[in-house]
């Protein structure tokens, strides 16, 4: 009977455990899930934003393209550096998404709400292509 016990696949999870060769989500530059969607008569684009309010979010629409920003400002503590972290994968700082939408859309009428961490912005549909730019007021729920 062996006095260690055997694990084959005990050094590959290590290896991809190592920070060195693969680094974690939070030193890599990461943005917000999007999903932009068409309905019969809209086109819509949910971000997720936890943590965040509609204070700390920016929407506007520049011709076709929906342009989402947001900072989450860094806690003292964290700027302090006294807590002891074993891994800190929780982002924090600036992201700007933008993406371009159909040429058919209603600047005008969009409108953008801010829920359970969820920003959702719905773009009407428009006859004819319109190519003012405008800034978006969020809502808060």
């Amino acid at each position: 009977m062996p006095l260690i016990p055997y694990e084959p696949f005990k050094d590959i999870e290590e290896f991809f455990n190592d920070e060195h060769f693969f680094p974690s989500i939070s030193q890599r530059k990461t943005t917000p899930e999007m999903d932009v969607y068409e309905t019969e008569d809209s086109v819509v684009a949910e971000v997720s934003t936890p943590g965040m309010t509609a204070d700390d979010l920016n929407v506007s629409v520049d011709g076709n393209v929906l342009k989402i920003r947001g900072e989450k400002e860094v806690e003292e503590e964290d700027k302090k550096e006294e807590r002891g972290y074993y891994r800190k994968e929780i982002r924090r700082g600036a992201f700007e998404r933008a993406v371009r939408l159909p040429s058919n859309i209603n600047s005008e009428e969009i409108k953008a709400t801010h829920e359970d961490g969820i920003l959702k912005v719905e773009i009407p549909k428009a006859e004819e292509e319109i190519e003012e730019g405008r800034q978006v007021e969020i809502e808060s729920k």
